[in-house]
């Protein structure tokens, strides 16, 4: 069974987050699959790093944690281009970035 980051001790926490804080209940987003997870889903690795939470993730997710950014901020940093997204996903649903996608 994977390690999740809502395993880890506070200081591994401060150490790996993704998101603005190291809440497990706040919310990542995987540009790799374009889904959101609560971070304390998120898998943390054996160097430390955490990859996307979703098994049917697209191997970028799973290799790179780059590929995970803060709900909040992605949504700040891509405005316009997210602006249709809600202010809380739902796990499991996939968002696209306007002018993504097929």
């Amino acid at each position: 069974m994977s390690k999740r980051f809502r395993d880890e001790r506070a200081e591994m926490k401060a150490l790996t987050q993704v998101a603005e804080d190291a809440g497990e209940q706040t919310w990542v987003y995987c540009s790799a699959c374009r889904r959101a997870m609560r971070q304390g889903d998120c898998v943390v690795t054996d160097d430390g790093s955490l990859h996307c939470a979703y098994d049917d993730c697209t191997p970028e997710g799973n290799l790179a944690y780059k590929s995970l950014y803060g709900w909040d901020a992605y949504r700040l940093a891509h405005g316009v281009e997210t602006a249709h997204w809600p202010e809380e996903p739902s796990l499991g649903d996939c968002y696209e970035a306007a002018g993504v996608g097929p």
